[in-house]
């Protein structure tokens, strides 16, 4: 097999960071860091940076903040003596604004911000609050659509004192797209892709990359597109995953963003020997689908899940001969692609029950071969909860899927019944 060299493709349309200009009290350092999610077009950032204070109240201007959704940025201070009384927007009056403050303990409090009494923050809301600053962990208030933001935070003495501030940003995204080459053996080069279609940029950013399905609740507008050539960017390299709760975590490293761009970093490189099997796929609908012809090969390392786009090696060169998916795939695991319709296959699949809440299933998948050679079919359905009764042993079971293993003579045709639910 002939060694590739794929090299670092920029083009239109990156990541947005947003850079954040802390000025008025003077911020002498910075430390930014953005979280993109695969399942969500948002980025987190967290901005961390140092800033002098007087003893008593301040006033610290956020500038970039402005126009951001106020109700989901936090101000947190890193060291003692400094606590946060308010994050405002300055045409809109400090005092009547509709705030809520989360206490070290873990309780929450809101209402109407009344202002402060006797060095402590007043809430008016199922009760009236005077909230001692030391014990505040975040203040919140809804978006004021002010001209500028700013933080009052109150120091117990004069000097310079670390800040952080997280807030989110709509638009961002990040995926897996990959790129199988079939000839002697499985080749499968995987890239990170990552869109910025806003007009906010970022420097020197660590960027992270998570991979799961991460709840928001809020709904998030695109913004306008920008068509704007990136600049230069570092060369970065995207490190093995770290497992977090439920979640894959990689780290691109630290990366120049540009406003309107695209950037799309080699993550993953391997070759493996291959099978050569037929796959058939189903979800909780009734219908028939055609059976694929597919190849599956072991991964040595974690695959997000993605589009892939597939090759076959031929004397002429590399012929493209389709797309297919992956899933997310642990280390270790087994990835299956489907390559291309078999048309003396045939699978059906009928729904015999499902409950009113959609919480219950019972599946039937009919098979038949059709052709003069014996083949061996994985059937994979696509499902919700556990399967609690099948007529067949399950090859493999996912929290996604089901996978049994049929192998049909020709002419032959056979059926799985299963059920599942939560």
């Amino acid at each position: 097999m002939r060694k590739r060299f794929f090299p670092l493709v920029v083009s239109l349309v990156v990541i947005v960071l947003v850079a954040l200009s802390f000025q008025g009290e003077k911020a002498s350092t910075s430390d930014v860091t953005v979280a993109l999610y695969s399942s969500a077009s948002v980025g987190v950032i967290e901005r961390t940076f140092e800033v002098e204070l007087k003893a008593g109240i301040n006033e610290v201007p956020l500038k970039e903040l402005s126009g951001l959704n106020l109700a989901e940025v936090s101000v947190r201070p890193l060291d003692d003596g400094v606590s946060v009384m308010g994050l405002f927007g300055s045409s809109e009056s400090k005092v009547g604004s509709d705030v809520e403050v989360g206490l070290k303990n873990g309780k929450v409090i809101a209402g109407k911000y009344l202002g402060t009494r006797d060095g402590k923050i007043a809430v008016e809301g199922d009760g009236y609050y005077l909230i001692n600053p030391n014990e505040v962990a975040y203040f919140k208030t809804k978006d004021l659509g002010g001209s500028s933001v700013y933080a009052v935070l109150r120091s117990e003495k004069a000097g310079k004192f670390r800040v952080s501030v997280t807030y989110r940003v709509s638009g961002i995204s990040w995926e897996s797209r990959y790129r199988l080459y079939i000839g002697d053996q499985a080749e499968l080069r995987g890239y990170v892709v990552i869109k910025n279609p806003t007009d906010r940029e970022f420097s020197d950013a660590k960027v992270l990359l998570v991979a799961g399905d991460v709840s928001f609740y809020s709904t998030y507008t695109q913004p306008r597109n920008l068509y704007e050539k990136a600049g230069d960017t570092s060369e970065v390299t995207v490190g093995s995953p770290e497992k977090v709760e439920a979640f894959y975590l990689y780290r691109l490293g630290v990366a120049d963003i540009k406003a309107g761009s695209t950037m799309v970093y080699p993550y993953v490189e391997l070759r493996a020997p291959f099978e050569r099997e037929y796959l058939y796929e189903s979800w909780a609908y009734g219908g028939e689908r055609p059976v694929y012809e597919s190849i599956s090969f072991k991964t040595d390392k974690v695959l997000p899940a993605g589009t892939v786009e597939i090759f076959k090696e031929t004397r002429d060169g590399e012929l493209f001969i389709g797309e297919s998916r992956i899933g997310h795939t642990p280390k270790g695991d087994t990835v299956r692609i489907g390559i291309g319709r078999d048309y003396e296959l045939k699978g059906t699949t009928t729904v015999l029950e499902r409950s009113n809440d959609g919480k219950h299933y019972k599946i039937r998948i009919t098979l038949q071969n059709f052709g003069n050679e014996t083949k061996t079919v994985i059937v994979r359905h696509h499902k919700w909860g556990k399967v609690t009764y099948a007529s067949l042993q399950p090859l493999d079971e996912t929290a996604d899927y089901v996978e049994f293993s049929v192998t049909l003579k020709p002419g032959e045709k056979r059926e799985i019944t299963f059920e599942y639910g939560s």
